[in-house]
């Protein structure tokens, strides 16, 4: 059998060079699913964590008494502040207010959040204190903020719209401020 000159076949070297990029290319794309599921896990995790929260809150402020925590703050027992701080002007109680953005990242000392924002730690415990200088410095992972709205009667209860919001600083896309959980819900005077 005569061999033409032009049907040579691929060398070793050529044949390693070839499984290397392959290989580099493989392992690249791996780390990369890898890296997208991993951080798809930890997402879901961070939202599972604020929707508990958020739920939480939510279902605190409505078994607030509705006589006692909507008359005037200075008027208003202990037990209508939920929000770990029990310096004077944190207890509001079911009064209209409160606001769910900007985020408060630290403690406010005055404007709309006043009483209207608390703090959890990584494992989800409301951080407290007698003033807001208490928690400076205490690691935050979840910043509770929540409005609540007096809805125009109609000649029928009182009716309050509870919004509630939840910032996770661990969560992807968090910079900037936005929400990763926002509920509302109606309350009236149950009695």
């Amino acid at each position: 059998m005569r061999a033409f000159h032009g049907d040579r076949g691929v060398t070793l070297a050529e044949t390693m060079i070839a499984v290397l990029v392959a290989l580099i290319g493989v392992f690249s794309l791996g780390s990369v699913v890898f890296q997208s599921t991993a951080t798809t896990q930890n997402q879901g995790t961070e939202v599972t964590r604020a929707t508990i929260y958020t739920q939480d809150k939510l279902e605190k402020l409505l078994s607030l008494n509705f006589v006692n925590c909507t008359q005037s703050a200075s008027l208003q027992p202990a037990d209508c502040n939920t929000t770990g701080i029990t310096a004077s002007g944190w207890t509001q109680g079911l009064l209209a207010g409160g606001a769910l953005s900007p985020v408060q990242l630290a403690c406010p000392s005055s404007g709309a959040s006043v009483g209207y924002v608390d703090y959890l730690d990584a494992n989800g415990i409301q951080l407290a204190g007698t003033s807001c200088a208490e928690l400076a410095g205490i690691p935050v992972s979840y910043i509770r903020m929540w409005q609540i709205t007096d809805l125009a009667s109609t000649g029928g209860p009182t009716i309050k719209n509870v919004t509630v919001a939840v910032y996770s600083q661990n969560a992807i896309g968090s910079v900037g401020g936005k929400p990763i959980i926002i509920v509302t819900s109606l309350f009236s005077n149950p009695n």
